[in-house]
Formats: structure tokens, sequence, C-alpha cells
């Protein structure tokens, strides 16, 4: 089979394609025929050597994959082979025509819901629920500010605040065609993050207050002027990604004399709380049944062209999910 193998770190030219063997389900695990493979930042980070779980080379991308079981091991339960199933790869190999993992890492797909629709819920669609479900804890009449929400995390979390009755969502992105995208999935305002007067007009539709929350997975200079000027006496700052690696300088005494939360979210973590990923399963699944939830896939490119999606990715040129296709 075909398997993208990074051998060493640096540019998107390290995803090298090669031919290895079909891997086989030990104990408790499964094998998928991979339809689709979801690309996330992580794995671009990861790539470059700045992922916050650090890898041995050489090792195998790609954390989630969608498509056929074709083998299952001893005390598999809940999954029979011929399922169509989106899971999780922890340890990677995603990148290729079959993928192996535990089978707890799996969940069976409604015929509802495609292969390609389920990646774009999977690790986006887990992160934009929890985050504010669960991290955020969102209440109705909060006001919300998205970043980079034309992304495959901020359409979603978009369109979640939304029915989470968030009092104004504010939704930024980097040039006019993802805006136009964001405002048709029910933002309240858009504001372009890469004018120079973004937090002025953030703090003009605030009436000067600033945001409740604020959910940021750009970092550097745009975590900094969201924290310093964006959020309201009592806010909370989730942060979720730094695909710069830009570090952030946190004046702790600000946090303190506004009652501010600044918080990390990291989906890793919730693989231990089995009951609230299935609530998120279900939930996203039946919004998406239901026509409630609107699934942006930007973009496929062939296995053979992941350094072409990692390229495009990291040059903010893409748009919702972004899929590899075997």
């Amino acid at each position: 089979m075909n398997q993208i193998i990074v051998n060493e770190f640096g540019n998107p030219e390290k995803l090298i394609l090669h031919e290895v063997p079909i891997p086989y389900a030990g104990e408790g695990q499964i094998v998928i025929k991979v339809e689709a493979a979801g690309v996330n930042f992580s794995d671009a980070m990861q790539r470059r050597n700045q992922y916050v779980f650090p890898v041995s080379l050489p090792y195998l991308p790609g954390f989630e994959v969608a498509g056929i079981v074709k083998e299952i091991g001893n005390g598999v339960q809940n999954i029979s082979v011929g399922d169509r199933v989106v899971a999780m790869l922890p340890n990677g190999g995603g990148y290729a025509q079959y993928a192996v993992t535990d089978s707890y890492l799996a969940s069976v797909l409604p015929p509802t819901v495609s292969s390609q629709e389920s990646l774009a819920l999977q690790v986006q669609g887990l992160t934009a629920y929890l985050m504010l479900k669960d991290g955020a804890r969102l209440q109705a009449g909060q006001t919300v500010l998205i970043h980079a929400a034309a992304g495959g995390v901020g359409s979603l979390q978009v369109q979640i605040a939304k029915q989470m009755k968030a009092g104004k969502i504010i939704a930024t992105a980097s040039n006019d065609e993802k805006l136009t995208i964001v405002k048709s999935l029910g933002a309240d305002v858009v504001i372009n993050y890469s004018e120079s007067e973004w937090v002025q007009k953030v703090l003009k539709t605030t009436n000067e207050r600033g945001v409740d929350l604020i959910v940021d997975s750009v970092g550097g200079d745009i975590l900094q002027k969201s924290l310093n000027y964006c959020l309201a006496p009592f806010g909370r700052l989730i942060s979720f990604g730094n695909p710069t690696g830009d570090s952030t300088s946190i004046e702790a005494y600000s946090l303190i004399n506004k009652n501010q939360i600044l918080q990390g979210f990291g989906l890793a973590s919730y693989f231990e709380k089995p009951d609230l990923m299935k609530e998120a399963y279900e939930y996203l699944f039946s919004q998406v049944t239901t026509g409630r939830l609107k699934v942006l896939i930007g973009q496929n490119f062939p296995l053979k062209d992941a350094y072409i999606a990692h390229r495009k990715m990291e040059n903010r040129e893409t748009i919702g999910k972004t899929i590899l296709i075997p």
C-alpha cells in the first residue's frame, strides 16, 4: 500500500510517499481501508518538530481517517468488518491507503454522514463543540470572538455558538472571500484580522467593553492583542493552537486586575472522557443529518500531494476542512 513517511523534520517536501505492507489488527484493534484522511495544523507542527507531543524519526503522519473496516482484532466489540467508521489515530499513520487503530477510538458513521463530512466533524468538530460547551461553558447572551473563523474549527464554532444562543458572534478571517463565507454561516460581525485596526473594530462593535469569550488558534500577536485589548472583565480566552510557533508574553497582573481567565484546550485529554466524546459525536452527527450544521469541505488532494496540502494550509490558502484521498 502507499503511505506517507517523514524521515526528517522540515518543509512540506519532507512528506514522502512510500510502498509499505498493509498493517494488521492486534488485540482490540481494527484495520480501516481509508477513503479520506484529515489534514490538521497539528500535522504541520509535528512535521516541523514543533508539536506539543514530540515524535521520533521516522514517523507516520495523520491523526484521523474515515473508511471501511477490513479487519478486526480479538476483543473488538460493537464494530464489524464492513462498517464505515471515522477514527482517531493518536500514534499517526493516517496518510495511507490502510490504517490501524484501537477500536475504542472509532465511531460507526450513520448513513446520512459521508466519510469526508465525518472528518470535518472529528478533530475540528469535536474541538469546536467541546471547547464551547465543556471548556468555555458558553452561556446564552455572551459575546464571542472567534479567530480564523473560516477554518475547520472556526467555521463550525460560528454555527455552534449561534445554536447555543451567544449574544453576538464576532468572527475574524484573513481576506474578504473568507469573511463572506463566515458571514453566511451566521456571524453577526466579520473583521479582517490582517488589517491593522482590527482591535479597534472589535471594541467598537462591543461599545468598548470587549468580549466575554475569545477562542484563538492563531497565536502570536493576535493572541497578545486579543488578551490585552479585546477581552472584557471577567472574560475568558481559550488558546488551542499556535501554528507560527511564536511565543507570547503574558502579564499576570492584567488577568488579576480584570478577573480574566486564560485557558488552553487540547482534544487529546478528552480521550479519557468517553461519555463526553460520545455526546459530542451524537450532537455533531445529528446536526449535520438535520441540516442545522453546515460542514465546510474546502479542498481535497491526492495522497501523493500531501506536501501541497501542507504548503497551502501553512500559507492560509485553505478554507474549512482539508482532506487527502488515497
